[in-house]
């Protein structure tokens, strides 16, 4: 048996739309069923539902063999992972957002600390950066910080509060993570559920 960590959320209904183009309904079936605990099985392969930044920590240890993150986790807090496949979903960008208008960003909100100092270091700009743990949309608009960085799909939250996009710091799109020592050791398991997923 393969264990197979999941995020919740939006890339897990993508994940749930790609394998169903890839005719998987024996997984989609099970996955999507509204009563599922933490973990299901299925077919001699368990998932587990984790929250996203969950997920490298949950592969690293060996807890799972697989896992499913987006880009921008193994970037911001990087695991002892192996970086197996891009997957063709979960496509989204990490920018920089904040009302019209601003002149100068002294003070960001965001829950990507690592990549925002990285990235305002490497443009040579002195910015407080203030970690907030979600709907860093508010930040800007109660004055707590000039402009946000977070994850941007299609636009529309921005819009919602009022907010422009005024940066692209990456592409962010899901990745396929292996534990290192088991991607070796259960190899037949691994590549069988790999190739079901069209990824080689």
């Amino acid at each position: 048996m393969i264990t197979v960590a999941l995020t919740k959320g939006r890339l897990f209904k993508d994940f749930i739309k790609y394998i169903n183009e890839q005719g998987l309904s024996q997984y989609t079936e099970a996955l999507e069923d509204e009563g599922r605990s933490l973990y299901t099985e299925i077919n001699n392969i368990r998932f587990i539902f984790a929250k996203g930044k969950d997920v490298p920590l949950y592969v690293e240890s060996g807890v799972a063999d697989l896992g499913i993150a987006g880009l921008d986790i193994l970037v911001e807090d990087p695991a002892d992972v192996l970086n197996v496949s891009a997957l063709p979903f979960g496509e989204c960008r990490l920018a920089i957002a904040g009302p019209p208008g601003i002149q100068k960003i002294e003070k960001v909100a965001t829950s990507f600390t690592e990549i925002s100092f990285r990235y305002f270091t490497e443009q040579k700009q002195d910015v407080e950066i203030l970690h907030l743990h979600g709907s860093v949309e508010l930040a800007p608009i109660l004055g707590l910080s000039d402009a946000i960085v977070d994850i941007v799909q299609t636009g529309t939250t921005l819009k919602e509060n009022g907010l422009i996009e005024y940066d692209k710091i990456m592409d962010i799109q899901a990745r396929l993570i292996a534990n290192k020592q088991t991607f070796y050791t259960k190899e037949e398991e691994i590549y069988n559920f790999i190739k079901q997923l069209g990824v080689f």
